[in-house]
């Protein structure tokens, strides 16, 4: 039981390492909060790449923000 726990947080963080790297965001942050929470972690991911790319699409059109 132990050793399924342990597999599934390497393969967790190895993906959303992957995952953050595709996307542009933090490899070392996400890889480590994949490790932690697991698959957990997959809604926080995509909230937060959805307003990293929402953040670049704002910027390249002008727009300012206060």
């Amino acid at each position: 039981m132990v050793l399924l726990v342990i597999f599934i947080a390497l393969i967790s963080a190895w993906y959303f390492g992957l995952a953050a790297f595709t996307a542009g965001l933090c490899v070392t942050h996400w890889a480590l909060l994949g490790f932690v929470l697991g698959p957990l972690a997959y809604p926080l991911f995509t909230t937060h790449s959805h307003l990293a790319l929402r953040k670049i699409r704002c910027s390249e059109e002008g727009i300012l923000n206060s």
